[in-house]
């Protein structure tokens, strides 16, 4: 008898200590913005320019084409309680808490940022159905991850928002912004060229210098193509739910 009570007092506690643990770690969420901003930037990546960029961009896309647009960055999913979730399932769970877009009207659309997992999600609501994943992929691998693998995350943010938007509208997708160094570089390496063609004729040298020549031109003519060529109010709160499809990208 006394073995038996302890028996059932030990299963007890593991039960209890079983449900206090996956109590604590219940994934939580971010406050909705307010009704005028369409972005919570908890992670503190988004430069005071570019969200004001974002809330125009969505604000103009809520009110012409009814498609709700929200940007959450956050810190990591260990912070919110999320860690054995991962970026999917948290950006779904966080799309349906705050029910982003409308039960009549699931279009709705989430970018989730985790700067701390490296890690970023396009959400899609429920009648997107699936069928742009693609489009989703691209806006996430040619918009937003090159930018946060050079660290300059509010730009690829604002450029995700600008592929979503043209994926709401049926548009093709905009071109990358070209990062501030670009061009410098390139008139710097014309300089140089220049320079070197000049001073090969003045000493009248030849054999690997204009080998160098040539690899440089080639090297700016393919950063000049890669940079012509690369992939422009109310609340959005009405019960929409997630299962859209979408995509993950990692930097």
């Amino acid at each position: 008898m006394f073995i038996n009570k302890i028996t059932h007092s030990f299963i007890f506690l593991c039960f209890t200590l079983i449900f206090c643990i996956n109590t604590s770690q219940a994934a939580t969420f971010p406050d909705k913005p307010t009704d005028k901003d369409f972005f919570v930037d908890t992670a503190l990546l988004i430069s005071p320019e570019h969200a004001t960029e974002v809330n125009n961009i969505a604000k103009a896309l809520l009110k012409e084409e009814q498609v709700p647009l929200y940007v959450v960055t956050i810190s990591s999913l260990v912070k919110y309680g999320a860690s054995s979730e991962g970026i999917e399932k948290y950006a779904q769970m966080l799309f349906d808490e705050w029910g982003i877009g409308y039960e009549d009207r699931n279009y709705g659309m989430l970018l989730v940022v985790s700067v701390g997992d490296r890690e970023a999600r396009i959400e899609l609501g429920k009648d997107w159905n699936n069928q742009h994943n693609q489009e989703s992929k691209e806006v996430m691998q040619s918009l937003i991850i090159p930018a946060f693998k050079r660290l300059d995350y509010s730009t690829g943010i604002v450029d995700g928002v600008r592929g979503m938007n043209s994926l709401a509208r049926g548009l093709q997708l905009p071109k990358p912004t070209i990062p501030w160094w670009f061009w410098p570089v390139v008139i710097a390496g014309l300089i140089g060229i220049i320079l070197l063609i000049r001073n090969l004729f003045k000493t009248g040298r030849s054999g690997w210098a204009w080998a160098l020549i040539a690899f440089l031109g080639v090297v700016l003519f393919f950063m000049l193509r890669a940079a012509m060529t690369s992939g422009g109010s109310g609340s959005g709160f009405g019960g929409g739910s997630s299962g859209g499809g979408g995509a993950t990208g990692s930097w």
